[in-house]
C-alpha cells in the first residue's frame, strides 16, 4: 500500500517533493522519486510485502520502464514463476511483477492481475504513461490533463489541488451529486477538470492526449445451472480463497470485527489460518447502534486476540480530524467510526481485513427487499401504500424501520429506475431547489437510468451492478481507503475479490436472493461457521449515532457551523438553518444531509485555495 503521484514533462523536484509530502500518511516507511527531463514519479511506501528490497520507483532490466504502485497483487507469486524464465528480478515484491508483465503484455497487463491496485508505468521508449485501477475500485487514482497537455496523477485529490497547473475550482455537477448521494462517483471529482479512473479502467497518455478503456466489466447474468445449495457451497470456497489471499503479508494482519454477518464470516475464515488472530471493534454506548456484544461472542468463539474502542458523543475534535483526513468529501457518517477504529488498530497491525462489499453482493440492504416486493405489488395498491407510508416517521436510530417504510412508499409509485434513485438519495428536488437553487440543474440522475438500461437480467440483477459500480466503489471503498490510509493502515476487502464478484454477478437473483430475508446465501454459510445468535441476528449497519448527538451534545457545534453567514455562497443559509431547526427540534430526521453539509463546509474551509464561487459561474 502506498501513495503515488507524478506528472509528465520536465520534472520540477520541488513540486514532486510537495506531492510526496502531502501523501506521507499513505506511506511513511519510504519516499522514492524519479525526476528527469521527461517525467516525475513519486511513491510514499507502506511496506507490506518485501520489507527490504521493495522501495519504489522500480525499474525493468534496462531501466527504460519505471513503475509506482499502490496496492497488493494477490496472484503475484504465480505470475512471477512464469516471468522468471524470461526476466531478471531484483526484488521479491509484487510491484516488479507488474512491470515485467507490462513488458510482455503491454497495456493488457491489468487483465492478468488479481488484487487491489492503482499504478503508473512510465515507458521511456514509447514516451507514454500507463495508468490502471483495480477491477472493483478498491484503490483510488485521480488524474487531470493540463492545458499544456501534461498528465498529472495522484492517489488523492487534495495534492492535485495544490499543483500550480491545476485549476482548483468546484465542479457544480459534482457538488449536487455529493449533496444528493453523499458521494461523488467516478469519473467525476469535486474539482472541475480532475477525474477519477473508474473501477476496471486503464489510461494511456502520450504526446499530450489520453485514451481510456475498460479492461474489465461485471460479467452478464447467466442462466442458472445449479441449485441454491450448489451456489452457496461454491460461494463459501471462493470467499475462503479470497480471505486466504488477503492474509499474504510480511507484517501483522488483523480484522475489523463489527459483530455483523460479513465481518464475522471474514474472522471465521481467517481464523482457520491464523491462530490468535487480532480483531478490532468499536462501540458507542448506545443500544440502538452498539454491536459489541456480538463482536465479543465471535471473538470468544474463534479465540481471537480482541480489542475494543468506545466512541463518545462529545467527540468534536474527532469529527474535525475525520473531515481533515478526507481528500474529497464523503457524506457517509460511518467515516467517523472507521477513522477511529483504524487509528487504534494501527497501533497493533499494519493490515486489516474488512467485510465491506457483502451487502452489495448478497442483497443486504432494505432496498433489495423493497425491490423484490415492489415487483409484486399490484398497480392499484401503489397509491394507498404510498399514502400510508407517510405516517411512519424516520428516526436517527440504528434500525430506522420507519424511514425504510417511508422510502418504500415513496418509490412504489414510480418506475424501477426512479424508484432505485429515490431509495438511494438524500436530497429530493424540492430540497435541492431550496438549499442550492443557485446551482444549475444537472442530469447525473439520468446516468443511473442509463446504467439500468445497459444492464441485463431482472430488476435485482440490475441493482447489483449499479450498487457495485456506484455506491460500493465511490462511497464505501473510497471512504474505507481514505480513513485507513490517513492512519497508515492498509485495508483489504475479501468480498471485493474479482473471482468472487464474477461468480455472484453471473448468478441470477432468483438463486442469490430466494425468500424474503436479506442475505440468505451468507446466512446459510453463517449457520455452518458462526455462533447461532450471530448467524440469525437482524441486520444493523455500521453506523454512528450522530443524528442523536446533533440533537444533544453536538448541537452547539452543528448550529455554530451551519447556521449564520459562514456557509459557501452557493448554499442558501436560510434553507440550511431550517434543516438544522427541524432536526434538533425532532420534527424531521435530516441526519444524513446535515452531516454531508457539515463535511462539505468544513472541507472547503480546510482547503481555502479552492474557488467555491466557480460553482455559480
Amino acid at each position: 500500500m502506498c501513495g503515488i503521484a507524478g506528472f509528465t514533462g520536465r520534472c520540477d523536484q520541488e513540486i514532486l517533493e510537495t506531492l510526496g509530502h502531502q501523501l506521507h500518511h499513505r506511506g511513511p516507511d519510504h519516499h522514492g522519486m524519479l525526476c528527469n527531463a521527461r517525467v516525475g514519479l513519486s511513491c510514499n511506501r507502506l511496506a507490506i510485502i518485501d520489507l527490504f528490497t521493495g522501495d519504489q520507483p522500480i525499474f525493468n532490466e534496462d531501466r527504460s520502464c519505471a513503475i509506482v504502485f499502490n496496492g497488493e497483487i494477490y496472484n503475484y507469486r504465480e505470475l512471477r514463476r512464469d516471468l522468471e524464465a524470461r526476466h531478471r528480478f531484483e526484488t521479491n515484491t509484487d510491484t516488479e511483477v507488474i512491470l515485467h508483465l507490462y513488458e510482455e503484455k503491454g497495456t493488457d497487463a491489468s487483465k492478468h492481475l488479481k488484487g487491489d491496485f492503482a499504478f503508473c508505468i512510465w515507458d521511456s521508449k514509447s514516451g507514454s504513461c500507463y495508468l490502471s485501477r483495480d477491477h472493483l475500485g478498491v484503490k483510488p487514482l485521480f488524474y487531470t490533463v493540463t492545458n499544456s497537455g501534461k498528465l498529472i496523477f495522484s492517489s488523492e485529490l487534495a495534492p492535485l489541488l495544490g499543483h500550480p497547473e491545476v485549476s482548483a475550482q468546484l465542479d457544480w455537477e459534482a457538488v449536487l451529486e455529493y449533496l444528493t448521494c453523499l458521494y461523488v462517483s467516478a469519473p467525476r471529482s469535486l474539482a472541475r477538470g480532475v477525474n477519477k479512473l473508474r473501477p476496471g479502467e486503464s489510461l494511456v497518455w502520450k504526446d499530450g492526449s489520453v485514451r481510456t478503456w475498460n479492461y474489465w466489466q461485471i460479467p452478464p447474468v447467466e442462466r442458472a445451472t445449479g441449485s441454491v445449495s450448489d451456489f452457496r457451497a461454491q460461494t463459501l470456497e471462493l470467499l475462503r480463497a479470497a480471505v486466504s489471499r488477503r492474509l499474504i503479508a510480511d507484517v501483522a494482519v488483523g480484522v475489523f470485527l463489527s459483530g455483523g454477518l460479513d465481518s464475522s464470516l471474514v474472522v471465521a475464515l481467517a481464523s482457520e489460518q491464523v491462530p490468535g488472530l487480532r480483531t478490532f471493534s468499536i462501540g458507542y454506548g448506545e443500544p440502538d447502534f452498539d454491536e459489541l456484544k456480538f463482536a465479543r461472542r465471535v471473538s470468544e468463539h474463534f479465540g481471537t486476540d480482541h480489542y475494543e474502542f468506545i466512541l463518545k458523543p462529545d467527540s468534536r475534535v474527532l469529527l474535525e480530524e475525520v473531515i481533515a483526513a478526507m481528500d474529497e468529501p464523503i457524506g457517509d457518517s460511518s467515516a467517523v467510526p472507521t477513522f477511529l477504529v483504524a487509528r487504534e488498530t494501527r497501533r497493533f497491525v499494519k493490515v486489516a481485513l474488512s467485510g465491506i462489499g457483502g451487502d452489495e453482493l448478497f442483497s443486504g440492504y432494505p432496498r433489495h427487499l423493497g425491490a423484490k416486493v415492489s415487483e409484486m405489488v399490484p398497480h392499484f395498491l401503489t397509491a394507498p401504500i404510498s399514502i400510508i407510508s407517510r405516517l411512519f416517521p424516520s428516526r436517527p436510530t440504528g434500525r430506522d424501520v420507519g424511514g425504510w417504510v417511508r422510502r418504500f412508499g415513496q418509490g412504489i409509485k414510480v418506475g424501477p429506475e426512479q424508484r432505485y434513485w429515490l431509495w438511494t438519495t438524500y436530497l429530493d428536488g424540492k430540497s435541492r431547489s431550496a438549499i442550492c437553487s443557485a446551482l444549475p440543474r444537472t442530469s447525473f440522475d439520468e446516468e443511473v437510468s442509463e446504467m439500468f438500461a445497459q444492464e441485463g437480467g431482472s430488476y435485482l440483477d440490475k441493482i447489483l451492478r449499479v450498487d457495485i459500480r456506484r455506491y460500493l466503489a465511490s462511497n464505501l471503498l473510497k471512504l474505507g481507503d481514505g480513513m485507513t490510509m490517513a492512519n497508515s493502515l492498509e485495508l483489504r476487502v475479501p468480498f471485493c475479490d474479482v473471482d468472487l464478484v464474477s461468480h455472484v454477478a453471473r448468478t441470477p437473483a432468483s438463486v442469490r436472493f430466494s425468500g424474503y430475508r436479506l442475505k440468505p446465501i451468507l446466512r446459510g454459510i453463517a449457520t455452518m461457521c458462526l455462533p447461532s445468535e450471530v448467524a440469525r441476528r437482524k441486520k444493523q449497519g455500521f453506523m454512528v449515532p450522530i443524528g442523536q448527538w446533533f440533537r444533544q451534545e453536538l448541537r452547539p457545534y452543528l448550529e455554530g457551523e451551519l447556521c449564520g453567514e459562514k456557509l459557501p455562497r452557493f448554499l442558501n443559509s436560510k434553507a440550511v438553518a431550517q434543516l438544522v431547526h427541524e432536526h434538533v427540534a425532532s420534527k424531521r430526521n435530516h441526519t444524513h444531509l446535515l452531516w454531508a453539509l457539515l463535511v462539505l463546509k468544513r472541507w472547503l474551509a480546510l482547503h481555502p485555495n479552492i474557488d467555491s464561487d466557480s460553482c455559480l459561474e
